[in-house]
């Protein structure tokens, strides 16, 4: 019996090739799942991209075609421009879901901070099984003022 090593340059092509076939598979099982996703106002509110300051909770909902059971569906809030309120892309937060099979109705919400919402711009990622699905940019703009509040301030000459 004879028994030889291959020259390391054969042997980095080999582990080139057994990479570059390994990440096919991990991507092709990734884009079987489509994610359809938008921002509302509610679960079953109005769509939008602009929230005001003061809205009380931020809803991206999300249907899935060719998810099967146990994918996991994760959704990660990040602020990506909110002057001194926190540092460029950071994390808010994140929920994992189960996936039974596709859904018609997921939904991940973010509900308003003590202060209300910094005003600035945010994304929400939606990944299946740690694969970046879809991506939803918001703008959260100043809370509106009540008309009440408007015309005390001017007659106070504020």
């Amino acid at each position: 019996m004879t028994c030889y090593l291959a020259r390391p340059q054969t042997m980095k092509r080999i582990f080139a090739l057994l990479i570059g076939v390994m990440s096919c598979a991990a991507f092709a099982h990734a884009g079987e799942v489509r994610v359809e996703a938008a921002m509302m106002t509610s679960p079953d509110g109005k769509e939008t991209t602009t929230f005001a300051a003061d809205a009380p909770k931020l809803y991206a909902t999300f249907k899935t075609k060719g998810a099967k059971d146990g994918d996991k569906i994760r959704g990660v809030w990040i602020a990506d421009d909110v002057g001194d309120a926190a540092p460029p892309g950071t994390k808010i937060d994140e929920k994992t879901l189960n996936a039974e099979g596709d859904t018609e109705d997921g939904v991940f919400s973010l509900s308003k901070p003590t202060n209300g919402w910094p005003v600035g711009k945010y994304h929400v990622e939606i990944y299946v099984n740690d694969e970046l699905a879809t991506k939803l940019k918001f703008t959260i703009t100043a809370a509106a003022k009540s008309k009440k509040h408007s015309d005390d301030e001017e007659e106070s000459g504020d």
